[in-house]
């Protein structure tokens, strides 16, 4: 249901330290103990016969289906290359986790049929992720809509509260981006920020238009925004301002693209008040 008309893939994978078996009652019992209320079962329906393994592969969580696969080769190298832009949160991934011996892919299968329910879906494929990475050795965790990859660890952390209903996993499933612009007044290079991942959830993408601004700054301002925008179900209006009245203000455009993106997007320009 993106934005783009591009489909959404609602994929995780898990980098292992190595090969790994799952049973389908390893993976309930630690959904059981995350969020009590998850119900896992089969593809078919409830798996009641408490000596019966159905395996992973085909499962459904909480009515969402989902396909688990335990691949015991290494991830696509593609995976650990974070493209023209720096990987943010895990800037020696390709190094730290290149030595993984094996994979899991978990795909939520079907197409959500609006933002809500879109939500829906990648929690499920996020809470599953979050069990397994608690079962297996696991380095880290990438989401594919995002072309992101976070160490377990920061993965474990940002997915403490995703039972709960509300819960969005923002750093997990959008990646933000930045570069370098032109010089500013203070003689030092402006700095770009951009998005990818909200166009999965029907929105646009954010694009920040070159700032003197502080880059840890735009990087919590771009979460904090995208969190408020898929908590709230709110789109950005073309020629809206959002921000405080005497802190940082963003004059908002509609755009078709990014200078990091091919999506739509919302572009925020600074403004100064002279």
């Amino acid at each position: 249901m993106s934005s783009s008309g591009t489909k959404a893939q609602f994929t995780a994978a898990l980098l292992l330290e190595r090969h790994v078996r799952l049973s389908f009652r390893q993976l309930q019992t630690e959904l059981k103990r995350i969020v009590p209320q998850a119900v896992l079962e089969g593809w078919d329906g409830p798996v009641t016969d408490s000596a019966a393994d159905p395996g992973i592969e085909m499962l459904s969580l909480d009515g969402e289906k989902l396909s688990v696969l335990v691949v015991d080769t290494p991830a696509p190298a593609a995976v650990l290359q974070p493209g023209p832009f720096a990987n943010l949160l895990w800037p020696n991934a390709e190094k730290e986790a290149g030595h993984h011996k094996a994979h899991i892919i978990v795909v939520g299968l079907g197409d959500p049929v609006d933002q809500a329910a879109a939500l829906v879906k990648a929690r499920a494929v996020t809470l599953t992720a979050a069990a397994l990475t608690r079962l297996v050795s696991t380095i880290g965790v990438t989401w594919a809509d995002a072309a992101n990859l976070v160490r377990a660890t920061a993965f474990a952390e940002m997915t403490k509260q995703i039972g709960s209903p509300s819960a969005s996993v923002v750093p997990f499933w959008v990646r933000v981006m930045l570069s370098k612009g032109d010089i500013g007044r203070d003689g030092q290079p402006m700095i770009k920020a951009g998005t990818l991942g909200l166009h999965i959830f029907g929105l646009r993408e954010l694009g920040y238009a070159a700032a003197s601004l502080d880059p840890g700054f735009l990087i919590q301002h771009a979460y904090a925004t995208a969190d408020y925008l898929l908590s709230s179900g709110r789109r950005l209006a073309d020629r809206e301002t959002i921000g405080i009245e005497g802190q940082a203000r963003f004059a908002i455009s509609h755009a078709d693209a990014s200078d990091f993106v091919s999506f739509p997007t919302n572009r925020l320009c600074l403004q100064i008040d002279e």
